[in-house]
């Protein structure tokens, strides 16, 4: 018996040590692993490689069932802080903006970024050099901020102004036995144009001409102010339409030169001096990100700034994603914070449920009931759902860019019964307690009175869209519904509208925030809401929900599915809806 004991006391012992010990090297390994290299190496290229999504803040996005990627999303003002600090960074001896083959940020993305590019140019002695295969509107517009652009010789500058193009599908759903119920207030909220038409509406092509228009003449604008020609200039080579055009482009001014990028990489070896054939000392901002840290400032005053940035869904916690129930959450936490003195709204969504956009609309007035100023900045986005959430603001502040207003709302019901009865021979019957008990079945047709109601429930939800608006700008309903009924505008002209305060970005939002709080200088900037920055966070999460890592989608299939996407949130809904018809794609 005293064996016994000995040997489990000498085996409880030794699994005892063995744990300890186990514990100590995890502690040990995982200390080592979390030691953060922030060292840049002496001669470093800032490489801008801007090919993946860009939200506004770093990580807020979602990026579907086919896409599972290892690196986070740098949002927009993370990479114009990173773009900040190199301009000190003594290791950072300039930027090379590569420019990706196809696709784009938002237009006020690209502006932020162009503008961060474009004070590290004339602020500092470093280089700034661009070079692509090919050079789109989007991409063009950010290397015109660099010292000089250079194409490869087989390449094009495909700078051919704007266009929309917008896909109509009621022919192929009579075809299918598929009618859309649609019920709709403002005659300009063109979303439902797809499923009831076959091509645009005059007041659609109206406002859609007049905000390309109003973007063509920002990008002219920006581009010859930088390039040292005129808009007139740029208008007449934008004009002349071929592909074999980099000598043209030279000739106007429109690039500096030709290069293959081993010659281009030649041009960066001579800025660096370095030897011909060695190895130029890229990093990436991914990299550069990992590196560095940004002060938010320690004071105990928080100005918050909270990012409302994508669709706007009923009880949906997604990343990227805005509704009610998440956003309650972070605007609660706000409420019964002593430090709160001011918050920044940054809106960049073409949004979506009219329930949820009333909801965050009250949250709004619920700080500024406490004495909390609010005040909005508006990015790529501030439309219908996206306006809805910010008329209550203080000051509202928006980008040239910006896509603005909207102030109109729809209703959308299949009607499936000619596909289920004629196409497929499928029937439905029913027994009802009362007249309406199976009201707005898709399996049925809409009667006169269903038709009736849902007409008057949008009707009434614009109307309450619009006094929302009117208390918020001090109009009267009148003076909205004129410059409402679900036009869209740009940024510059919702300012004359009355729409907006003035235009800005963040910096000028934050500015007026602590004017409005009476801070001066003496606040912090906390974000919400808060994103989970680990991986493997991310990965057991997607496993708990029984999905898996998926490739991510590119080029045409990406266009696609983001397509399907679309046409999917716009046709699940069964509630009113103040959202955009499309999402702007630069390219």
């Amino acid at each position: 018996m005293k064996q016994f004991f000995k040997f489990l006391l000498a085996s409880c012992l030794g699994t005892f040590l063995a744990l300890g010990l186990l514990i100590f090297v995890t502690i040990m390994v995982g200390s080592a692993f979390s030691k953060k290299d922030t060292s840049v190496a002496s001669g470093s290229v800032l490489l801008l490689e801007l090919d993946n999504i860009i939200p506004e803040k770093t990580g807020n996005v979602n990026q579907g069932n086919f896409s599972f990627q290892s690196e986070k999303a740098i949002g927009v003002f993370r990479i114009r802080d990173l773009i900040e600090k190199a301009q000190s960074d003594k290791n950072v001896k300039g930027i090379v903006y590569k420019a990706p083959a196809a696709g784009g940020a938002g237009l006020v993305t690209n502006a932020i970024i162009r503008d961060a590019i474009q004070e590290f140019r004339d602020s500092t002695d470093k280089f700034v050099y661009a070079y692509g295969d090919f050079y789109s509107n989007s991409s063009y517009l950010l290397a015109s901020a660099a010292d000089s652009i250079f194409s490869n010789p087989n390449g094009s500058v495909d700078i051919n102004g704007y266009g929309a193009m917008i896909p109509f599908m009621k022919e192929g759903l009579d075809k299918l036995g598929v009618k859309m119920n649609v019920f709709y207030a403002g005659n300009f909220k063109s979303a439902t144009e797809p499923f009831r038409r076959n091509d645009m509406s005059p007041a659609n092509k109206l406002q859609t001409r007049e905000y390309l228009t109003g973007y063509y003449n920002e990008f002219l604008e920006d581009v010859s102010l930088s390039r040292g020609t005129s808009p007139a200039k740029m208008k007449e080579v934008i004009n002349q339409f071929d592909f074999d055009n980099i000598d043209k482009c030279i000739e106007n001014n429109i690039i500096d030169g030709k290069a293959y990028w081993y010659e281009f990489e030649d041009m960066v070896r001579a800025k660096l001096d370095i030897a011909e054939g060695k190895d130029i000392n890229y990093i990436s901002l991914s990299e550069y990100d990992s590196k560095k840290y940004i002060s938010k400032g320690s004071s105990k005053n928080e100005i918050a700034v909270v990012y409302a940035e994508g669709e706007i869904q009923y009880d949906n916690e997604d990343k990227g994603v805005v509704s009610e129930v998440k956003y309650h959450e972070i605007f609660d936490k706000l409420r019964r914070s002593k430090n709160l003195k001011a918050v920044v709204l940054r809106v960049n969504s073409p949004g979506g449920s009219a329930f949820s956009s009333d909801a965050i609309w009250k949250e709004m007035k619920e700080l500024q009931a406490k004495g909390i100023p609010v005040i909005a900045s508006f990015g790529n986005y501030a439309a219908s759902g996206g306006y809805y959430i910010a008329a209550s603001a203080d000051k509202i502040i928006a980008d040239p860019y910006t896509l603005t207003g909207s102030i109109g709302v729809f209703s959308m019901l299949p009607n499936m019964t000619e596909l289920m009865n004629d196409k497929l021979g499928i029937n439905f019957d029913t027994v009802q307690t009362s007249p309406h008990a199976i009201a707005l079945s898709p399996f049925f047709d809409v009667s006169e009175d269903e038709a009736t109601m849902m007409q008057k429930f949008t009707d009434d939800m614009y109307q309450k869209f619009l006094s929302r608006v009117a208390d918020g700008r001090d109009m009267t309903i009148d003076e909205v519904h004129e410059v409402a009924q679900g036009r869209v505008w740009t940024g510059r002209k919702a300012v004359e509208l009355g729409l907006v305060d003035e235009l800005g970005g963040m910096e000028r939002a934050l500015e007026i925030a602590a004017e409005m709080a009476d801070l001066g200088t003496d606040y912090k900037v906390k974000e919400y809401p808060n994103i989970k920055k680990e991986v493997w966070e991310e990965l057991l999460t997607e496993m708990m929900k029984g999905q898996s890592a998926q490739i991510s989608l590119t080029g045409p299939e990406k266009e696609l599915w983001n397509k399907y996407q679309e046409v999917r949130s716009i046709m699940q809904y069964r509630e009113p809806m103040a959202r955009l018809p499309f999402v702007m794609e630069t390219r």
